[in-house]
């Protein structure tokens, strides 16, 4: 038998080294490849897109109710360029800018604590799918990644709005296509919500202290004076005790006052009294029955008009206009159990009525456009109403929250932006209209004061973001803000997990 002939120990070792060479070159060219033209990562340069997107920014802890919020970073103000990041812990606000107006906290209004340097942590790091535009035209709400018109070497991000042909209109806040408002999918109505009051964070203050805005302790308070209602400000619970009459809990107005603002804590102390009141609201939490029977309602008050939603502990629930005494809708899910915990909240939000039970939705829809709401141009509207009522069994409600929805304001700095309420602004072809989550502070669409540069003294219209520009989807959060090995280590290594998600 003849023997297989034996191979070279030289040879062997260089053909392996070479096929390694061949992989790794293969390897390298696919993941240029794929980065090229499939999938890139951009990091979030500004806070325009704040709270969904944050740039660099600290993280700040309210010294006074423990709630945890985030204050954005801007090198300029400390005579840094621009795209800076200290490597190590720095003064909240520069030195000689302490003494005037400080970072509050969103939820109470105390000041932050400067008394000690703080990490500035480095802007989301994201996924973003290239050239999927080039296949399928973007849809509206999709978070997308350009080029900036009016300097086409900076890359930015928004939220698409509008897209051509369409007129776009910005009516108390809301987004109204071709006369018709813009309802948001459900993924991302839940990443825009934005937290006014929750009762898991209320400092436990004297009668007179007060934080930098003014909030007083808890807001809630009975209509009645001999009221079933109880409420635990140390184990942050509201309880019925029961009633067989109606028996109501009303948020203080001048408190609404102030947390309906359009505020947004990562900009820092802006002159709360002259940004816009906010109408469309969420009212949350756990809803605990103490009794075999028994009803909650849950009111908002919008444009002078109240909405309540009943939940009866049978499982039988309704939509109702009580201005008017219209039944709006209602439906039946699984009855209650007495002691057994159910999440409810309940929404006015872009003309429509949410009453949420567990996984159960009642849900009515309104007219499109805002004057058949009570809207009127040009006037104050009434203040939003936020109230609980009880009757009959005893219940518990814990994790009591109120949420905002965003509101797109139309002017900046004094000027006026474009798509306002009397001045709607209509697309052309291949044109888009984009704007921040950040509303406030946001350079996009509205605000863009001049026209877009082109190839060969070729402009854009301004306020317009053309076609050639897109860029792609933004997808994924693939880095957000790390932690430190150590306070004194300028590199935040350990991955924040939690924060990791996919951008809606």
């Amino acid at each position: 038998m003849a023997e297989k002939p034996r191979k070279n120990g030289n040879v062997s070792a260089l053909q392996s080294f070479k096929e390694t060479i061949e992989s790794l070159v293969i390897a390298f060219i696919l993941a240029f490849v794929f980065r090229a033209f499939v999938v890139e990562a951009f990091i979030i340069p500004t806070g325009s897109m704040a709270d969904t997107l944050r740039g660099a920014h600290f993280r700040l802890t309210c010294p006074a109710c423990s709630y945890q919020y985030n204050y954005g970073f801007l090198p300029e103000k400390y005579h840094w360029a621009k795209g800076y990041l200290p490597p190590r812990p720095i003064s909240i606000v520069p030195q000689r800018l302490q003494s005037g107006a400080l970072p509050i906290c969103p939820m109470c209004g105390t000041q932050a604590d400067i008394s000690y340097p703080q990490r500035v942590y480095n802007g989301d790091r994201i996924l973003v799918l290239k050239y999927i535009y080039q296949f399928t035209d973007p849809k509206t709400w999709d978070v997308v990644v350009f080029k900036n018109p009016t300097n086409p070497s900076e890359n930015y991000i928004k939220r698409l709005i509008g897209r051509p042909g369409e007129k776009v209109e910005l009516v108390d806040g809301d987004v109204y296509i071709n006369d018709k408002i813009q309802k948001k999918p459900d993924h991302v109505q839940q990443a825009l919500w934005i937290a006014a009051f929750d009762d898991d964070y209320q400092p436990s203050l004297p009668a007179d202290g007060r934080g930098a805005r003014g909030f007083g302790n808890l807001p809630f308070s009975p209509v009645t004076e001999n009221s079933a209602w109880k409420l635990d400000l140390l184990r942050h619970s509201f309880e019925f005790q029961g009633n067989q009459q109606r028996d109501s809990l009303q948020f203080d107005p001048r408190h609404l006052r102030k947390i309906l603002r359009c505020f947004i804590a990562y900009n820092g102390p802006d002159v709360i009294s002259q940004l816009p009141v906010i109408s469309d609201l969420k009212l949350e939490f756990v809803l605990t029955p103490n009794a075999e029977s028994g009803k909650i309602f849950l009111q908002l008050g919008k444009y002078g008009q109240v909405y309540s939603a009943m939940v009866d502990f049978d499982g039988t629930c309704s939509i109702t206009n009580e201005t008017t005494g219209e039944m709006l809708n209602n439906g039946k899910f699984p009855p209650l159990t007495a002691q057994q915990p159910v999440k409810v909240s309940f929404a006015n939000l872009d003309h429509s009525l949410y009453l949420k039970l567990g996984s159960n939705c009642l849900r009515y829809d309104g007219p499109n456009d805002a004057a058949a709401w009570g809207y009127k141009t040009g006037q104050n509207m009434p203040l939003p109403t936020v109230a609980l009522t009880g009757q009959n069994g005893g219940f518990t409600l814990e994790h009591i929250a109120l949420y905002r929805d965003i509101h797109y304001v139309n002017t900046q700095n004094g000027y006026q932006g474009l798509a306002t309420e009397t001045n709607p602004f209509t697309l052309d072809k291949d044109e888009f209209f984009v704007l921040g989550d950040n509303s406030p502070q946001s350079l996009d669409s509205r605000f863009w004061s001049a026209a877009g540069l082109g190839n060969g003294h070729k402009s854009y219209r301004q306020g317009t973001l053309p076609r050639d520009y897109l860029i792609g989807q933004a997808l994924f959060v693939y880095w957000p803000a790390g932690y430190p090995i150590h306070r004194r280590f300028p590199l935040a290594l350990i991955p924040n997990v939690g924060e990791m998600r996919f951008i809606h």
